[in-house]
């Protein structure tokens, strides 16, 4: 279905790997507001952008390792990683060199790859050009409907250091009343705090910043946290 460029599928060795990733609850479920009702804010004008690079095979690729959900690859003819890539169910391009190849960019996090598995939709695959050193990068599950985002299940964070590898996530279907949903979207933000406007007015991590605004929206029908979260532009998000 989506992303919404027309990307190219091509045929590369490189590492397919995992960190295990941390969990993290908003510091907000706390403050009573109502954790039943669908996330209706609409964010597609902050997908990201299409890319145009193509990526190639690299010259001294890596042994594969084993890590939670990870397979083990083999060294084939130069030091090409021969592992397969990911099986997503969209067309996807990835970086064998950590420079080009990326399927994507955004201004929050760069050129990135990302997708969902074609087994499940709760497993997804990320590879960043940028290493996040001061920073974990968390992925938040979302339904869409229309041109509205419901989102179905908590933040799930991990550190990713390497631009060479391809990160595997599993995500969580574990808001109450959406477990049954399907996963045909994410939003991508890196675990940092940034100052937030009115009626924010103060620092917070942007997952906390996200789940506030988006339950007050449920609760109240009032939008301006979301506008507030929007505005300051520190997040992705991709549709699958």
């Amino acid at each position: 279905m989506k992303p919404l460029s027309a990307l190219s599928l091509v045929v590369l060795f490189l590492l397919v790997s995992c960190d295990q990733p941390r969990d993290r609850r908003t510091a907000y479920r706390s403050k009573g507001l109502n954790n039943n009702e669908a996330f209706t804010y609409n964010y597609y004008n902050n997908e990201g952008d299409g890319g145009n690079n193509t990526g190639s095979s690299g010259s001294n690729g890596t042994t594969g390792t084993n890590g939670d959900g990870g397979t083990t690859g083999t060294t084939g003819t130069n030091g090409e990683n021969t592992q397969n890539l990911p099986n997503c169910s969209t067309s996807v391009s990835w970086s064998t060199d950590g420079s080009t190849g990326f399927d994507k960019t955004h201004n929050h996090v760069g050129a990135y790859s990302f997708c969902r598995d074609q087994a499940t939709d709760t497993d997804v695959y990320i590879q960043l050009q940028t290493p996040v050193t001061d920073a974990q990068v968390c992925v938040i599950p979302t339904y869409h409907s229309g041109n509205r985002a419901i989102y179905v299940g908590e933040p799930r964070c991990l550190v990713i250091q390497d631009n060479k590898r391809i990160y595997k996530l599993t995500l969580l279907k574990n808001r109450t009343g959406y477990q049954n949903f399907q996963i045909t979207g994410a939003m991508i933000m890196k675990d940092k705090a940034f100052f937030y406007p009115a009626p924010f007015y103060q620092y917070l991590l942007s997952p906390d910043a996200f789940l506030f605004c988006s339950q007050w929206l449920d609760q109240t029908g009032d939008s301006s946290y979301c506008y507030a979260f929007d505005s300051v532009g520190q997040y992705v998000y991709h549709q699958f």
